[in-house]
């Protein structure tokens, strides 16, 4: 592969995704203003989606990822083979989420509208099969030709559903709509229906080959889990505003903290670290060190501006039935913080080989979630489904990052007081500054030793030495 690809193929993807991203959130934005229960309902139907599609995806992606890199096998074989057992295991975990949202006493319709989005969440699992094989072969302009048209109608369809105020679940059938779609694209490009000529004793013998990632498919349930189970509860002891609340007060929070693992972490930082560590430990350090500071650097502004400015701009954003989930917002910004060097540390983690080790921790972290979510929502949901996650997500964070300090040494003592230093003058000088000027001037007094901060540990060219 010819490195100047590479910008060419990253663009697919990220135009792609940011094209869906655009249409999805013009899609809640619309769906807030018009009924704040509705977006609840969706957004737990979501939930329960997500947790079905990492069930089904049995951890295979990766392993199809890497098979077809390799170019290994016969990848049409592979293909049908690892689609036959997705949806085997998807059947399955549709009955267990039939049987939950029963046990819950989740209305008819409700249970209908989960049903529908976890179906669509799920047959994604079977499109992202086909666009591993895309991605293995260089061919992420395939990929974006299916995404985007795909994602516009489905959304599309979605969007015209509220604006003629449809019942929730014909606006939820947008999901499966777009994912059937990703699947009928696949097919024409393939040329042939790969799930033919599949027998059960090629889906076990897959099985069998994937053991060796388990671990991983547990990692990710276990992330997943602790992620998303606080809205179940939110939506037992609260109810579909709350949850819709919840939804919008968590969409910035996600939707950067995805950006940054998905774009810099995933695809840039983690192969480095993953050789460093093999090759060169002086190098691991370096680069894992001016990653940490670069990442806290840029964080701590945007915590900032959110924590300040959260009380104008959900309600401006998503209309004035969305005040209460400005606390919310704000309990959640530390964990844009964590994840940023969570996800570093898990990756570095992962590059090291401490798998088992990273997996008690994810373990500790659900276990951790469950505590909060029994203690904290029943006594008040809204805020207790945000401070639940936080309080995970920073657990799981000092539990990886200081592993990660303990073997890597990535910051040393006085570049973590300078970080906290920076941070208390912040608030103090907006604290201070804001019984004197407008609110306008105490936020910018606020931000100038954080972009100080960020200046200062700007990613230098070249790269620093240690």
């Amino acid at each position: 592969m010819k490195l100047k690809s590479i910008p060419r193929r990253l663009g697919y993807i990220l135009g792609a995704q940011w094209t869906r991203d655009l249409a999805w959130t013009g899609f809640t934005i619309l769906l807030a203003r018009h009924s704040p229960d509705v977006l609840g309902q969706i957004v737990l139907a979501l939930t329960y989606g997500y947790l079905v599609k990492t069930v089904a995806d049995v951890g295979l992606n990766d392993f199809l990822l890497s098979t077809f890199a390799r170019r290994e096998g016969h990848p049409r074989a592979l293909l049908g083979e690892g689609n036959w057992l997705k949806l085997v295991v998807l059947l399955a975990a549709l009955g267990v989420t039939w049987l939950v949202t029963g046990w819950q006493h989740y209305t008819p319709e409700l249970r209908l509208v989960v049903m529908c989005i976890a179906l669509g969440l799920g047959l994604d699992g079977v499109s992202d099969s086909f666009f591993a094989l895309c991605q293995a072969r260089g061919r992420q302009d395939v990929e974006m030709r299916i995404r985007v048209p795909a994602s516009l109608v489905g959304i599309g369809f979605g969007i015209g559903c509220v604006l003629f105020d449809a019942p929730p679940l014909l606006i939820a059938l947008y999901k499966p709509i777009e994912s059937l779609l990703f699947i009928a694209f696949a097919l024409t490009a393939l040329r042939r229906n790969p799930l033919a000529g599949v027998g059960w004793e090629n889906m076990r013998h897959l099985a069998r080959q994937m053991k060796n990632g388990f671990i991983f498919t547990c990692m990710a349930a276990c992330a997943m889990f602790y992620n998303k189970i606080n809205v179940i509860f939110l939506k037992q002891y609260g109810g579909n505003a709350d949850v819709g609340g919840y939804g919008v007060a968590w969409e910035t929070v996600e939707g950067l903290s995805v950006l940054v693992s998905s774009a810099l972490l995933g695809k840039v930082i983690f192969p480095l670290l993953a050789r460093y560590w093999e090759e060169d430990k002086a190098a691991f350090s370096q680069l894992a060190g001016q990653t940490a500071r670069t990442l806290w650097a840029a964080a701590l502004p945007v915590i900032f501006l959110i924590c300040v400015e959260s009380d104008r701009f959900l309600p401006l954003i998503y209309g004035p039935n969305y005040q209460s989930a400005v606390t919310a917002q704000r309990l959640l910004t530390p964990c844009l913080a964590t994840a940023f060097l969570h996800n570093l540390a898990a990756y570095a983690m992962i590059g090291m080989r401490r798998h088992r080790l990273l997996l008690a921790f994810y373990v500790s972290g659900l276990v951790c979630n469950l505590i909060c979510c029994f203690v904290l929502i029943p006594r008040m949901p809204l805020e207790g489904a945000a401070l639940s996650l936080t309080i995970t997500k920073v657990w799981v964070a000092l539990l990886t990052v200081g592993y990660f300090q303990w073997v890597a040494r990535p910051m040393r003592l006085g570049q973590w007081a300078l970080l906290l230093g920076a941070a208390l003058v912040s608030v103090a000088l907006w604290w201070a500054c804001g019984h004197v000027v407008p609110r306008e001037l105490a936020e910018l007094a606020g931000l100038v030793p954080l972009l100080a901060l960020f200046w200062y540990w700007r990613p230098p060219p070249p790269f620093e030495k240690a």
